[in-house]
């Protein structure tokens, strides 16, 4: 008996013993579930109203910054009128530096680059459907700014009898009129293209305009341990007009609950072009799949477009140690039950049999008690 006791005890005992290595070995091989800064980085636009403001560059010789206020004007669709019809805006210019600069100001369509931001200005127009500059006269071209002045200008825009109804955009630029290499022009919270700076003007033509867009390549990590989680999608505005979409992120569980809202900045989306987006979620637990629904409208009439993508949120390393935890715990809690049940097993022969000997020897005793009387 003592024999098989002392053979479960060590059987016991090495059960605890291996687990407990077991459990040390994934507990040091687990990497650090350190949690990532969920400050979200704002990307630098080249060319937007909420760039970052350019630095003003100096040189030995001089320094000139020129600023042009607005930077854009009209993107709300404020410049709207008819073809035939005429519009008058007013720009200002203001000078900066320590020193008289005389300035030349100029109009010119203008390209955005492939990246969907940046504007490249152009002055072949043949075949430019959003072609503005040649619609514009600006009064007076020339100027001499003292320094700290700011000068206004008066633009005047003719719309021909035969625009195309849509869109038109062109820039009005400054520049100094002798411009050297000794110094160049950067203006704060500008548009800035050639060591010139000037205002974007959105001039829309009313009409039969057309308005669609879409989404593409929504798209989240397919799984992901732990957040923030990023996101990235493409507008596609086939328009004959720029858009400033509205856009709204959902979150959904597997219950299709929803479990949060993620507010994205907007943009202006150029006709025929596409611009990229992307942000975060900033949760950094989750369990389970999810599911994002994209909502974006756009337009006069505020159209309705709609994607969506589903990802795994999950801290798969955490859950697998919990998981081999809970493991051994079981393993533990089986080994010692049985154990307990082996011992009161045992309890229970060892008394039977001294139930047997006791019962035994009382017979021995009166069968001895018997023999003696006879």
């Amino acid at each position: 008996m003592k024999t098989a006791q002392q053979i479960s005890s060590k059987k016991l005992a090495s059960v605890l013993v291996v687990s407990a290595v077991l459990f040390s070995s994934l507990a040091f091989k687990l990497p650090s579930l350190e949690i990532p800064s969920v400050l979200a980085q704002v990307p630098e636009e080249k060319f937007v109203s909420d760039e970052k403001p350019l630095e003003p560059v100096a040189t030995e010789q001089t320094q000139v910054t020129l600023t042009a206020i607005p930077p854009r004007i009209g993107e709300d669709n404020s410049l709207k009128a008819l073809p035939g019809e005429k519009l008058q805006i007013q720009l200002r210019v203001r000078n900066l530096s320590e020193k008289t600069v005389n300035v030349t100001t100029s109009a010119q369509d203008f390209i955005l680059s492939d990246d969907g931001e940046t504007p490249i200005a152009i002055d072949d127009v043949s075949s430019n459907r959003w072609s503005l500059a040649s619609w514009l006269t600006i009064i007076p071209t020339e100027n001499t700014i003292e320094p700290d002045q700011t000068i206004g200008l008066n633009v005047l825009i003719e719309i021909p009898k035969d625009a195309l109804p849509g869109g038109h955009y062109a820039m009005v630029l400054h520049q100094p009129s002798q411009l050297t290499n000794n110094f160049e022009l950067q203006g704060d919270s500008q548009s800035a293209v050639n060591q010139r700076v000037g205002t974007l003007i959105y001039v829309i033509v009313d009409g039969d305009i057309n308005e669609e867009a879409y989404i593409r390549n929504f798209s989240f990590p397919a799984f992901t341990e732990y957040g923030p989680v990023p996101f990235s999608y493409t507008i596609e505005n086939n328009s004959d007009i720029h858009i400033i979409p509205q856009m709204n992120v959902e979150i959904f569980n597997i219950l299709n609950q929803k479990v949060d809202d993620i507010q994205v900045g907007s943009k202006n989306v150029f006709p025929l072009t596409s611009r990229d987006f992307d942000g975060k979620w900033e949760r950094i637990w989750g369990f389970g799949p999810y599911t994002a629904k994209l909502t974006m409208s756009y337009g006069s009439g505020g159209s309705i477009v709609v994607a969506s993508s589903k990802f795994w949120l999950l801290p798969i390393k955490l859950v697998i140690v919990i998981l081999i935890g809970l493991l051994i715990l079981t393993v533990l809690v089986l080994s010692i039950k049985k154990h307990l049940n082996y011992r009161r097993d045992m309890d229970a022969k060892r008394i039977a049999e001294l139930e047997n000997q006791i019962q035994n020897s009382s017979s021995k005793k009166s069968d001895q008690d018997d023999t003696l009387q006879l």
